[in-house]
């Protein structure tokens, strides 16, 4: 990833910001039916799921992980994944109208917020009600309903035990698709029940990356002041780095001090948009936030890891 500047190396720490507790929530929020192993069979599947906007409410929400409750079968067994990734985003297609061709169903970019290889835990029972298989997110996800219906994707590759996990009948609220080594490709209104750790969104705009590191990224963000300058800035590592000059003088980012740079200035557009880069082997495993020249101090986006 190429430098266009070096943000100066001094540093001030702020406390930290206090974020909003997270509840849990349930979605969608219809009683358990019964247990189902897709998409933790043991195989190759790709799954995704649709929810519909309704049920979100109006207010943007950020999600910062989902859960399962896994099926008795296994509690208390070792489960090993080769690896599980996660995208999420927004379809233009209703509960009940995926396709299993699954290219076609996402409406503009799915960031990644979650990858690990050889993901590692033991299966713990407690009902239908018990959400302990969890994935939590590199970066929050905000997700506004007025954008559209909300679509995950899940990757896996699992090769110890299959973990089954509640699922109900999902209209009018959620469907799924799924292309599996073992059952092949296909849809139905099944869903599976997710519990969301969610907070309002934060005032600033949100990130996303998707594509893979080293390679090309598509850095994409949303609810940004409309037609503003914005800076795209990396670093190592996280903190509280305190930018000590310039139009955003005093402004507190969620980096650390380790390579800080500022790689790119865009424009935020409509306050939603898009830019592609290319990130090197050097840049894999740190991180990107967005500062937006809109105020004093200038608006930040949450931080989001570079895989």
């Amino acid at each position: 990833m190429s430098r266009t500047s070096i943000l100066a190396a001094a540093a001030s720490l702020t406390a930290a910001s206090i974020v909003p507790s997270a509840i849990g929530q349930i979605y969608p929020g219809q009683p358990h039916q019964g247990w189902n192993a897709i998409p933790f069979w043991v195989d190759e599947c790709r799954y995704q799921q649709v929810f519909a906007a309704a049920q979100f409410g109006s207010a943007p929400i950020e999600i910062h992980s989902i859960a399962f409750a896994p099926a008795e079968t296994y509690n208390g067994e070792d489960y090993i994944f080769d690896q599980v990734r996660i995208h999420i985003g927004y379809t233009d297609k209703q509960p009940g109208e995926l396709s299993s061709d699954l290219l076609t169903n996402p409406s503009g970019p799915m960031p990644e917020v979650f990858n690990v290889f050889e993901m590692r835990g033991v299966v713990e029972y407690g009902g239908s009600e018990y959400f302990s298989f969890k994935f939590p997110f590199d970066a929050p996800f905000c997700y506004d309903p007025g954008n559209g219906n909300l679509l995950i994707e899940i990757y896996s590759v699992n090769t110890l035990i299959a973990i089954a996990t509640s699922y109900t009948y999902g209209m009018p609220d959620a469907s799924r698709a799924w292309n599996s080594f073992t059952f092949g490709n296909g849809t139905d209104t099944i869903a599976a029940r997710m519990m969301f750790e969610i907070t309002p969104c934060t005032g600033g705009p949100s990130l996303q990356l998707g594509g893979q590191c080293p390679g090309i990224l598509n850095i994409a963000w949303s609810g940004a002041t409309s037609n503003r300058q914005m800076g795209i800035v990396y670093a190592r590592n996280t903190g509280a780095f305190v930018v000590p000059g310039g139009p955003c003088a005093g402004t507190a980012l969620g980096l650390g001090t380790n390579q800080i740079q500022l790689v790119r200035t865009v424009s935020t557009g409509s306050g939603s948009g898009s830019v592609n880069g290319n990130a090197g082997p050097a840049a894999c495993g740190g991180y990107l936030q967005l500062v937006v020249v809109d105020a004093t101090p200038c608006t930040v986006s949450n931080t989001a890891r570079l895989h």
